[in-house]
C-alpha cells in the first residue's frame, strides 16, 4: 500500500490538502480539502473524503453541523477525480459562500 500526499497552493490565501492511499493502482481511501487563510488561521471550507466508508462531500460551516452529500459514483479513482477537479474548478465561489456565512 502507497500513501501519498501534498498541498497545492492555489495562490496565497488558497490551497487543496491531498492525502490517498492506493494498493495496485486503486484508491483505497482518500481525503482532499480546500483549505482558505482566513484571518490569520487556515480554515477547511469544503472536504471530499471516504470516512465513514464512502465517498461524500462535507460542506463546512462555521455555524452549523456538517452537511455531507454523497457522491454520485463509490469508486474512489473516478470520486477523486472528480473531487480534485471540482475543488480546482470552483474554489472561489467555496471561499465567497464560507465568507459570506460567516458575516
Amino acid at each position: 500500500m502507497r500513501e501519498t500526499s501534498f498541498r497545492q497552493m492555489l495562490d496565497q490565501e488558497n490551497a487543496l490538502r491531498v492525502r490517498f492511499e492506493m494498493d495496485q493502482g486503486v484508491i483505497v481511501k482518500f481525503v482532499t480539502q480546500l483549505e482558505c487563510l482566513i484571518g490569520s488561521k487556515w480554515t477547511a471550507v469544503i472536504r471530499y473524503d471516504t470516512a465513514h466508508n464512502f465517498a461524500h462531500c462535507d460542506k463546512l460551516h462555521p455555524y452549523k453541523p456538517t452537511e455531507k452529500m454523497v457522491l454520485k459514483t463509490q469508486d474512489y479513482n473516478e470520486a477523486l477525480t472528480y473531487a480534485m477537479d471540482d475543488l480546482q474548478d470552483n474554489w472561489q465561489r467555496y471561499r465567497r459562500r464560507y465568507e459570506k456565512w460567516i458575516k
